[in-house]
């Protein structure tokens, strides 16, 4: 018996991040966000622990944590969608057949308005915390 030929995938490596940008622009932006929030979250778990020892460097820290809350944004906002998906089980942002979305709103009275817009109440919330902690943190 020949040895089994592993399906090849056409759209390049795992580690090849830049290979989404083509055909799915949302997944390649979470992607690149979580790649390098995993290097600066540990720079930045440093960063406070050198903070606490020396307070004088707030306003560095300030920074620092700005790009990091920007860096989480696309992360909560697609974690906040996908519950928008499971919660209206697929018809807040998901690719359902026509028919059956009608037959399947008909059946269940499921109207997906409010938690399709829940994932930019979300994030209008987690801007707005965003913008209070910038104003009234002062290191």
């Amino acid at each position: 018996m020949p040895p089994r030929r592993k399906p090849r995938d056409f759209r390049g490596s795992q580690a090849r991040i830049g290979r989404l940008a083509g055909f799915h622009l949302e997944g390649f932006i979470h992607v690149l966000a979580y790649r390098i929030m995993v290097i600066l979250t540990i720079l930045y778990g440093i960063f406070i622990v050198i903070f606490l020892a020396a307070p004088g460097l707030g306003t560095p820290l300030k920074i620092v944590t700005g790009i990091v809350w920007v860096l989480w944004t696309p992360q909560l906002f697609e974690v906040a969608k996908g519950l928008a998906l499971a919660w209206s089980r697929g018809m807040a942002y998901g690719k359902l057949n026509p028919e059956f979305a009608h037959l399947y709103r008909t059946r269940y009275n499921k109207k997906p308005g409010l938690l399709r817009a829940f994932p930019w109440v979300v994030l209008a919330v987690w801007a707005a915390a965003f913008v209070a902690l910038m104003a009234r943190w002062h290191p």
